[in-house]
């Protein structure tokens, strides 16, 4: 499959804040770790429960206007049923700034999607190391599905670029804000970092 020009825009745009993201805020270790794993999952809630109201919104419009199969759903929920399994009180959102087109909301869900396909990974590196995996359904919330939920979310994305709803501008500074909004949001506190 030959990837579209909006993917390898996005790809390229945010290529080194995805980077920076993985290694500055340790994702995998902190969620290894019992010590540190309910404050990691609480700041994905965050994450999550700040950015679903302001980009589901225009995604699932531009959705319906397409009549394309991917539909924005909630992962911000089952993070907060994981909390509970973790004994985690439910943290409030974070408050980005929102994005300014339907362009930029795809961004963003591009990041908060893309990021089920990392989160596999790691859930399934965390399992084969005999980790427990309480608390991390939110890693794989689609299991089988997540391929295909990928490929509507591209498929919407193409669409919405070829029939003039969006450019591939507002696409890659939503994607590029998207990313910076993980980044302060998913950085170690500092009480965590002393832990």
């Amino acid at each position: 499959m030959i990837a579209s020009p909006a993917l390898l825009a996005l790809r390229e745009a945010t290529a080194s804040a995805h980077e920076t993201l993985e290694v500055q805020a340790r994702i995998e270790p902190r969620l290894s770790d019992p010590a540190t794993r309910g404050a990691t999952v609480a700041a994905f809630y965050r994450f999550h429960a700040g950015l679903e109201p302001l980009s589901h919104p225009l995604t699932a419009a531009l959705n319906a206007e397409l009549d394309a199969d991917f539909e924005p759903r909630s992962r911000a929920n089952g993070i907060a049923q994981d909390l509970t399994i973790l004994g985690q009180r439910i943290p409030s959102p974070a408050r980005p700034a929102a994005p300014a087109s339907a362009g930029e909301a795809l961004g963003w869900v591009y990041v908060a999607e893309g990021s089920m396909l990392g989160g596999r990974i790691i859930r399934r590196r965390l399992a084969a190391e005999g980790r427990d995996l309480d608390g991390l359904g939110f890693l794989d919330p689609y299991g089988e599905e997540t391929g295909a939920r990928w490929r509507a979310f591209m498929d919407l994305l193409d669409r919405a670029c070829a029939g003039g709803l969006v450019t591939i501008d507002q696409v890659v500074k939503g994607g590029i804000d998207g990313f910076a909004f993980a980044h302060r949001t998913l950085q170690p506190q500092p009480q965590e970092a002393a832990a």
